[in-house]
């Protein structure tokens, strides 16, 4: 409370405060003074921080942070010249040591600029030994974050201490505040000479293309994405990892390589396009495409490498059967219904160029139907709301509070798993709101359940601990050191040990019996499967997921068509589902065909649905996939040098 009353107040507080101090100096009053300036420098921290639209609007009302600081230091001078200090030789040093500090702002900061171009390599990796870089420690994030801004608040102390106690007391701040920035300016130029050598990017070439050389991989999963997609490369890893072939990622955007979840598969982090043409692919024989991007034209271009497009799912949604498909020497879907898809729809792909893999990534669900806890328990896993009003498949902004308050009120009573797609709210803000709704009624509707597994939080966050150290700690300093770091990271069978751990722990802490809100990346949404008796779900990849477990679930029709219609249009999704309006009015019903005894009613028909959708029981979805990797390597048309004709 107290926080959103401080951030609605920094606003107004940011504007008026400014001319509020002129006045103070004006008057002049000494104290009315600081308590202005006070103000204004709290509310400019929270605004900044905050990134509230007022900072913008001032920037283009010519009003900056630079200005507003200025105005602040004048603001002081102005005071003491009211209080007749402007003959003082004192003064004179005080106003041109309020210059000087913008001077050395000036300097630090096209030290920091240097030190941050330097550590911005031109490729980013993971895993791979790049200990020929000599890279060093990143500086503080205190010294580069907002740097500018950060040094600008170096008058805080002559302004105050000259505001409370008159001219000679802001000449001492204003000393302090000199050997502050001296200090740091010298830690940065510090910086500056250890880092200089980096800006060879022909040496760091030299050194990835050494380890490509070593590597000789032959598969690349490749992708470009908004920090929002990473879901979509990170539902691959495993499988990557798996592989019988050596691999490599390669991703487009810096702001990827911290999204990407641990992988023991080596990472190339390449941004811009005149660059791919820099690295040594020639080993590679076959790329795999999770998504339809644009930048995927950098990799699709390069001669004698087949491609092959993966997707990031499943599902009726356009995604699954979108015509860009074309592009590619091969388009890879899960079943039956994948291959149906794209040859009903005129996308122009051809059948010839369609291969069955399975989902290899599914291999976490427990076939068997049984959960291991002791309540009753319902996951709502909702996607979010399209790029358009045709893809609206969303149930959050419509559906969602109706969903879980028939959830939360059913008697008798049931455990309710809610995670919402990574993406909900990207578009429509009422699902924003929806979702802020929901998360409120699953916390009331905690509050009155015991709580228990104390001992497992302790141990979860021991656990979370020990991934990061394990991944090289991939949240300390910049892309620099995670490019150095990783290559050092723990070994892929302690990683993957730590984490089935930290899974067990997180469904321990807290009990069996409470509510749980999963908005991040862990756990998984397949563990969320493993841990639910019924599945409550829109038009998504979700569905087709899930029908792994054997278990019932239920697909929202958030537009009321007939049942007929609906699943004449989503197959996937719908013929083996119950079906929800949009009164919500159906789950009761589908409550109770879940919780009898026995098979319920679509038992047979969730069996059948799954070999449509995934393939034959009893093959080996990790060993499909790696054949058609192998089948499609070997078409490849680059030549090695063993085949090219003698001379």
């Amino acid at each position: 409370m107290i926080y959103r009353l401080v951030r609605a107040a920094a606003g107004p507080a940011l504007v008026l405060s400014y001319p509020a101090t002129v006045v103070a100096a004006l008057w002049p009053n000494a104290w009315a003074f600081v308590v202005t300036a006070l103000v204004a420098y709290v509310a400019d921290v929270v605004a900044s921080r905050e990134e509230l639209p007022i900072t913008e609007r001032l920037g283009q009302a010519h009003a900056g942070v630079t200005v507003r600081f200025l105005l602040r230091e004048l603001a002081v001078l102005l005071l003491l010249v009211r209080q007749g200090h402007a003959g003082d030789t004192v003064f004179a040093v005080l106003a041109l040591g309020l210059l000087g500090l913008h001077a050395l702002r000036g300097l630090y900061s096209g030290l920091t600029l240097y030190v941050i171009r330097r550590r911005r390599l031109p490729v980013v990796t993971r895993g791979l030994d790049l200990t020929g870089l000599r890279i060093p420690d990143a500086p503080s994030p205190q010294l580069t974050t907002r740097h500018a801004r950060t040094m600008l608040h170096l008058d805080v102390l002559p302004v105050i201490l000259a505001g409370l106690f008159g001219l000679r007391a802001g000449v001492s701040g204003l000393a302090t505040a000199y050997v502050l920035g001296l200090v740091a300016f010298a830690i940065m130029a510090r910086h500056a000479a250890r880092n200089r050598h980096l800006g060879d990017e022909n040496r760091v070439f030299d050194l990835v293309n050494e380890r490509l050389a070593e590597l000789r991989p032959e598969v690349a999963l490749y992708f470009s994405g908004s920090a929002d997609s990473a879901y979509q490369a990170n539902m691959w890893l495993s499988t990557m990892d798996d592989l019988d072939h050596r691999a490599v990622i390669i991703l487009r955007e810096r702001h990827m390589v911290p999204l990407l979840g641990r992988t023991r598969t080596p990472v190339l982090c390449v941004p811009k396009a005149m660059d791919m043409v820099r690295l040594d692919l020639s080993s590679i024989r076959t790329a795999l495409y999770p998504a339809n991007v644009g930048k995927n034209l950098h990799m699709l271009r390069m001669s004698g490498v087949r491609s092959a497009f993966i997707n990031h799912g499943d599902s009726d949604k356009p995604a699954s059967f979108n015509p860009f498909a074309r592009a590619y020497d091969e388009v890879w879907v899960a079943g039956p219904a994948g291959r149906e898809r794209y040859l009903t729809m005129r996308t122009g792909v051809r059948d010839e160029d369609i291969v069955e893999v399975g989902r290899p990534q599914l291999a976490p669900i427990d076939p068997t139907g049984v959960t291991p806890d002791p309540m009753f328990t319902v996951l709502y896993a909702p996607t979010w709301e399209g790029w358009s009003d045709d893809l609206a498949h969303s149930s959050v902004a419509t559906m969602g509070p109706a969903i879980v308050r028939a959830l939360l009120e059913h008697a008798p009573q049931i455990r309710v798993l809610y995670k919402p797609h990574p993406l909900t709210g990207t578009r429509d803000p009422k699902a924003i709101e929806r979702h802020n709704e929901i998360v409120a009624m699953i916390e009331r509707a905690n509050a009155g359940r015991p709580a228990s597994g104390g001992e497992h939080t302790d141990r979860l966050k021991a656990l979370t601990r020990r991934l990061d150290a394990l991944a090289g700690d991939e949240t300390a300093g910049d892309e620099a050191q995670l490019t150095r770091d990783s290559a050092a990271a723990g070994a892929s069978d302690d990683r993957r040990a730590a984490e089935e751990a930290w899974t067990t722990a997180y469904w321990q802490a807290g009990g069996p019996l409470r509510h749980r809100v999963i908005t991040g990346p862990q756990p998984h949404v397949y563990d969320c499967f493993n841990h639910a008796d019924l599945l409550i779900t829109d038009i998504s990849s979700v569905a087709g997921d899930f029908i792994v477990s054997g278990k019932p679930y239920a697909v929202t029709n958030v537009k009321g068509l007939s049942g007929e219609e609906f699943r004449r249009l989503f197959p996937t999704a719908a013929l083996a589902a119950y079906l929800i309006g949009p009164g919500c009015a159906e789950i009761g019903q589908i409550l109770a065909h879940a919780q009898a005894e026995g098979p319920d009613p679509l038992t047979e028909r969730r069996r059948e649905l799954r070999a449509y959708l995934l393939g034959p029981d009893g093959i080996d979805s990790a060993k499909r996939f790696d054949a058609a990797v192998s089948a499609l390597s070997a078409k490849s048309l680059t030549r090695t040098d063993d085949d090219r004709p003698a001379a």
